[in-house]
């Protein structure tokens, strides 16, 4: 074990909790946005540490990363599963993405709304650091991916690759801008095979025309302006925002050889799309074309956690965790799984077999 950056860690995440305290006690949804910023700053300051951490102490180590959420509800016991696998587990902090998009944006009511995200996940921040501080750590790895290998660039021109590519006669996304306005544009230059995988939320119905599903989003997310958005700018802010979410999550597991742990369904089924997608095409992005291991392991996860959150367990973490080590939950079902015949239909399997390990968790 490597305990001088152990310690380095350590020191990073109480520096960072009197950081959460003083921009809490002054109360945040009052302050300037430079003083905001600081979050930011302290990350960048820390980047080298926590590259080193997840160089030389997290690399040869199975380590999962809670991401693509808004918070870690340290109440929520539905959560535990994310501890049942793994030597380290770390908490993929949003706040300075958060802090990116409200520099970027000049609405007062968005940048209320904003500023009071931000402000919860601050609480929740200092909650997990306190109370949790030998379970998880917080480290936001999606911008620090992207600001030790500087690659926003290429990621956000992938994306807009992605985009286009599910559209005929589009070239550029200036030329989308001027041909995709209405809901009728975007029927008439849809590409209706590339398009065949594209859902726009949790609710969406694959079964049902363009027409309804984008009118559809539109009446049930009313948040958006559409006195200033059309509906291909909606279209647009919402495909593009699912396919960028995914592949930093892709960049982000390459890079620093972490295993995402996708709560949600949405970002979850993106990134299986992509990975895939990759895995099947490795020319498609040389860089980001080993993501085999991330994307088998990130499924088990994401299965382990839908399952677990049917049940009503009420052990302690402490003891939920002991109860795994003794019936060893990681190793048995693993291995079971790795075992599968390619003929087996997977995931109902995993699924059985998960049930089956956390039958044993409960009775032993």
């Amino acid at each position: 074990m490597n305990e001088p950056l152990i310690e380095e860690l350590a020191i990073v995440q109480n520096d960072y909790l009197s950081l959460l305290k003083e921009l809490d006690e002054n109360h945040l949804e009052d302050i300037p946005l430079f003083v905001i910023d600081s979050i930011n700053i302290f990350w960048y300051e820390n980047r080298y540490i926590v590259n080193l951490a997840l160089e030389y102490l997290f690399k040869e180590k199975d380590t999962y990363c809670f991401s693509a959420a808004a918070n870690f509800d340290v109440n929520d016991e539905k959560q535990n599963s994310f501890f049942l696998l793994g030597d380290y587990h770390i908490f993929d902090d949003p706040i300075p993405s958060y802090i990116n998009t409200l520099n970027r944006i000049s609405n007062e009511i968005h940048i209320k709304k904003m500023k009071s995200i931000i402000s919860d996940t601050v609480k929740d921040n200092i909650k997990i650091i306190e109370d949790r501080e030998s379970e998880l750590i917080i480290l936001p790895l999606r911008y620090l991916s992207v600001i030790i290998n500087q690659d926003n660039e290429k990621l956000n021109e992938l994306t807009e690759t992605l985009f286009l590519s599910l559209f005929n006669n589009i070239k550029n996304f200036e030329e989308y801008q001027s041909k995709v306005k209405t809901t009728e544009e975007i029927i008439n230059h849809i590409d209706k095979k590339n398009s065949a995988s594209i859902i726009l939320d949790e609710g969406d119905d694959l079964e049902e025309s363009w027409k309804v599903r984008i009118e559809k989003y539109k009446k049930e997310n009313d948040y958006l302006d559409t006195s200033k958005l059309s509906s291909g700018d909606i279209f647009y802010l919402v495909v593009y925002g699912h396919l960028r979410q995914s592949l930093g999550l892709i960049d982000m597991a390459n890079n620093f050889h972490v295993l995402p742990f996708i709560r949600s369904f949405i970002p979850f089924y993106y990134y299986t799309l992509l990975s895939s997608m990759i895995n099947n095409n490795l020319n498609f992005e040389e860089e980001l074309s080993q993501v085999n291991h991330s994307l088998f392991k990130t499924k088990i996860t994401h299965f382990l956690y839908q399952e677990y959150r049917k049940r009503d367990i009420d052990f302690s973490l402490k003891e939920l965790k002991q109860r795994a080590i003794n019936i060893k939950f990681e190793y048995n079902l693993l291995s079971d799984i790795n075992n599968l015949q390619d003929s087996d239909n997977k995931t109902s399997v995993v699924i059985k077999l998960i049930n089956k390990y956390l039958d044993q968790i409960v009775n032993c």
